[in-house]
């Protein structure tokens, strides 16, 4: 098939295609899209229908062509635009982010550095729940590694022109899943279990994108979320940055970050938690795009 079916967005004066680019290339073990020359294709999955999309740019637009033979309704394209405009946060004004940065010691070389740099988010709430899951307390080359071995045990597939392209696992066929096949991708007993136990809960409608979203601040949201077993803090404030897109989510044990602030700042040793706090003051509810910025120095 031609690339006939195409839309266009257009994209804000603070976007940069080739910062988001290079944040996507940083990882060759990425399953959930590849890039080829300024081209990314990628499978969005809209009412269970697995729509296979290929983003480029051109002249403040970002152009989306579907590959695969799909007939999509009025309302199911403008489901997959909103789902790009959210991969890429393409409808927050980031002029206040890098005012803010301007004045800031520790954000104005990082804002200069990667400007026009979106955070880049993780639309679907089981994918984003399910990789902070992952990356508890492990490396992030190997999360990477079993988030493959995930996806590709579990998850649906496209095959166009010899490539084969991957839809994250859904929360129905994870909560099915047998605990022997799980382990077998070398997850610990403990992360499948909390793999399973969210997956039950997403289906069973006791957790939810948009419940979260109706609760009035992040401390409430944080709260609610770590009632869930194994759901701290850090994967709370990971999900409410890439997936909620909740401003002020600033997750303060991460490593990465903390290593980061340990650079740019030249300390000894890592920031203690009442710099944190002073810091989670002052950036407000740019707390995560200040996170992202920090992250992109390290990977």
């Amino acid at each position: 098939m031609s690339e006939s079916q195409e839309y266009h967005l257009k994209v804000p004066m603070e976007f940069d295609f080739q910062q988001n680019l290079n944040y996507l290339l940083r990882e060759s073990n990425e399953v959930m899209y590849q890039i080829e020359g300024q081209k990314i294709t990628r499978v969005v999955e809209i009412d269970n229908l697995l729509i296979l999309i290929r983003l480029s740019y051109k002249e403040a637009y970002l152009r989306i062509s579907i590959l695969n033979e799909v007939h999509l309704t009025e309302e199911q394209v403008a489901k997959l635009l909103i789902f790009v405009e959210d991969f890429f946060d393409l409808t927050r004004d980031l002029k206040p982010f890098y005012q803010l940065a301007k004045a800031d010691p520790i954000l104005k070389n990082v804002a200069s550095q990667f400007y026009g740099l979106r955070l880049m988010g993780v639309p679907d709430f089981f994918e984003a729940i399910s990789w902070g899951i992952l990356g508890q307390q492990i490396t992030l080359s190997f999360a990477y590694t079993l988030k493959r071995r995930l996806v590709e045990r579990f998850g649906e597939k496209i095959s166009y022109h010899g490539q084969v392209y991957w839809a994250f696992p859904t929360a129905a066929v994870i909560a099915d899943a047998d605990m022997a096949d799980l382990l077998a991708l070398k997850l610990s007993r403990r992360k499948c279990e909390y793999l399973q136990e969210v997956a039950r809960l997403i289906l069973s409608g006791q957790i939810s994108k948009e419940a979260y979203l109706s609760m009035a601040d992040t401390e409430t949201v944080e709260k609610a979320m770590t009632t869930i077993r194994g759901i701290g803090p850090w994967t709370a404030n990971y999900v409410m940055m890439r997936c909620f897109r909740l401003g002020e989510a600033f997750p303060t044990a991460d490593v990465g970050l903390l290593n980061a602030l340990k650079v740019v700042q030249g300390l000894p040793e890592k920031p203690t938690q009442s710099s944190l706090l002073h810091l989670k003051k002052c950036w407000g509810q740019w707390c995560g795009y200040s996170t992202f910025y920090l992250w992109r120095l390290l990977y």
